[in-house]
């Protein structure tokens, strides 16, 4: 996978997401330590429903091709 084709993407979603959780989350100075943990838990329910759509249209462009033509 190309990493680089995804830094603008990586940039903007980071910026969201740093966003709403300051917005959300107000002073997080008694939890700065750990909330690199709470920021992994998020990102990583990011990646997987991310993987999920991806598989499922690779699955449907799949099916699609191989259904016999009317």
């Amino acid at each position: 996978m190309k990493k680089d084709a995804y830094e603008d993407l990586v940039k903007e979603i980071s910026k969201k997401l740093s966003e709403k959780i300051l917005q959300e989350e107000g002073d997080l100075t008694g939890r700065i330590k750990t909330i690199d943990a709470d920021i992994a838990m998020i990102v990583r329910e990011v990646g997987l429903r991310t993987s999920k759509l991806v598989i499922e249209q690779t699955r449907d462009e799949k099916v699609a091709k191989k259904k016999p033509k009317d």
